[in-house]
């Protein structure tokens, strides 16, 4: 079996009854996306349900390799060609994760699942299910992206607040009151982030609480440039 055999022309099986191809209740056929390709026969079967997901209508197209492979997004073909061949080889049961693209044009992420099945030790069959992973795709990606803008924010809140810091004990303008978190964050060699992070949190250390304001940061600076790398030795900002 190779992909020379699986390109051939096919027609359009229509599904066979429940049997040692079959894989789901007769009951509900089209509950979820299923394929099968039939080595004895050299034929594809694909539920409406699997049309649906490549965005074709009940009924059409024609399935085939190719067919299934043209819809394949480029970047993820030669890996599963290469599943398949395997799977066509041995029979092992397999799982690929990958994208496909609609007539729309429209991207899709699919996790398709599934085995061959053996006979006389040949594999004379393939068959599997198809998962659309398209929405929840789109969900992780939407809340990656909510995540980072948090952490943005947070991080230029913490920096904010260090310069605010700056700004009132010593009367320097906000742009100087960063470059001074800057050439810190230089001499330190630690992440500005991190650097204002600390700053921020020994400010409200009791330990300083003795001293006035200017007196408080004057300290906490000099321990930073005194000390180069207590802020490798920090956790959230506050020592470990």
């Amino acid at each position: 079996m190779n992909d020379r055999d699986l390109s051939r022309p096919r027609q359009h099986a229509p599904e066979p009854p429940s049997g040692s191809l079959d894989t789901s209740p007769a009951a509900a056929p089209d509950a979820v996306a299923r394929f099968r390709y039939d080595a004895l026969t050299a034929t594809w079967w694909w539920s409406d349900q699997l049309l649906a997901v490549f965005g074709h209508a009940p009924g059409g197209p024609t399935p085939s390799y190719e067919a299934l492979m043209d819809q394949v997004h480029p970047g993820d073909q030669a890996r599963l060609r290469s599943t398949v061949a395997g799977v066509l080889a041995d029979g092992a049961a397999f799982s690929s994760r990958h994208r496909i693209i609609t007539p729309a044009r429209e991207e899709r992420h699919v996790v398709v699942m599934g085995e061959g099945v053996r006979s006389n030790g040949s594999v004379i069959a393939l068959r599997g299910y198809l998962i659309d992973q398209t929405e929840p795709f789109r969900r992780d990606v939407e809340q990656e992206t909510a995540d980072g803008i948090a952490r943005s924010v947070a991080t230029r809140a913490v920096i904010e607040q260090a310069k605010g810091a700056l700004m009132a004990t010593y009367g320097v303008s906000a742009e100087e009151a960063f470059q001074a978190l800057r050439a810190y964050s230089n001499h330190t060699n630690v992440k500005l982030n991190a650097l204002a992070a600390y700053v921020v949190a020994e400010l409200d250390n009791p330990v300083h609480a003795h001293l006035r304001p200017q007196e408080k940061l004057g300290e906490i600076l000099a321990a930073v440039t005194d000390r180069p790398g207590l802020l490798h030795h920090t956790r959230g900002g506050a020592p470990a």
